[in-house]
């Protein structure tokens, strides 16, 4: 139940700004209301997937901010360690592995990622993308980039399925926040 006018949760005996679910019993969303939790969540491992050298893959178009794709990797990946610290200090009892595929980055960019991961306190491993492994099991490609990205994406399963106790996130190396890359612009 929710009072409208003063935005609180009598029944929860919370104001609506506040954490309204109970970790490891209850989930409420609203308007969605509330999901009893069956199984705790042991564990979660998250598969992080760049390549730093291919500004956008299969594409005429340039990016929107139009900055070096190293940009747009590290600070996707700055904002997943933030959120992975955040959630570690939510959730101490969650084990949380980061696993970064990493396929073709030149060795400048793979400095300035794996100088990113050292001064965070999350445990990061790195996976290189082998493509020889793959030749016999993907099909020809128009070109060398698709074929790249399907051996990363076949990685990242075979990588899954060996190491998942619980939950597995796939996250891609151009998903960010934009709003400091608007600043800059608009300064």
């Amino acid at each position: 139940i929710i009072d409208q006018n003063n935005f609180i949760s009598p029944t929860l005996n919370k104001e609506l700004n506040e954490d309204l679910s109970e970790i490891g019993k209850k989930s409420i969303v609203l308007p969605l209301g509330e999901v009893k939790i069956s199984r705790r969540v042991k564990s979660l491992l998250i598969l992080f997937r760049t390549n730093s050298n291919v500004e956008i893959w299969d594409q005429n178009k340039k990016r929107l901010f139009e900055h070096p794709k190293i940009e747009y990797v590290l600070r996707s990946l700055n904002s997943l360690l933030k959120s992975i610290k955040f959630s570690k200090e939510k959730y101490p009892d969650v084990k949380i592995q980061l696993v970064i595929v990493e396929d073709s980055t030149n060795e400048i960019n793979l400095n300035k990622i794996k100088n990113l991961t050292n001064n965070s306190d999350v445990n990061v491993t790195f996976t290189k993308v082998d493509h020889n492994k793959y030749k016999e099991v993907i099909k020809q490609q128009k070109s060398d980039g698709t074929f790249s990205n399907l051996a990363s994406l076949l990685c990242c399963y075979e990588i899954a399925k060996k190491k998942v106790d619980d939950l597995v996130f796939f996250v891609e190396d151009d998903y960010l926040h934009f709003e400091p890359m608007m600043e800059e612009m608009i300064a």
